[in-house]
């Protein structure tokens, strides 16, 4: 990650990143097409007046069209968003794992 005083030190690690967009390998487009509207995301994050409303109601959006593509898809859509979220109790956590999901 180029060296950008603006932003501090980012939530993820390039290995998340990779990790995650490990599936775009021989897709290039489709990862460009992803790099620009992230590159919108945050350009609505940086503006002035900020556009966050409309920042996290892309991200929202965006979560919403992940859930098919996820192992949680057809078992049950609150346990996700609580996954995704950090708010599983550890008893649901148990059951998932017994679900064979892995987080």
């Amino acid at each position: 990650m180029p060296d950008n005083p603006t932003i501090g030190d980012p939530p993820l690690d390039t290995e998340d990143w990779q990790l995650a967009f490990g599936i775009y390998e021989g897709h290039p487009s489709e990862a460009l097409q992803l790099a620009v509207n992230l590159t919108i995301l945050a350009s609505h994050i940086g503006v002035e007046p900020r556009m966050i409303d409309e920042a996290m109601a892309a991200l929202a959006l965006a979560v919403e069209v992940l859930y098919p593509y996820t192992q949680l898809n057809g078992i049950c859509h609150d346990m996700y968003l609580k996954l995704i979220g950090g708010k599983l109790t550890l008893e649901e956590e148990e059951a998932l794992k017994k679900f064979g999901i892995k987080f």
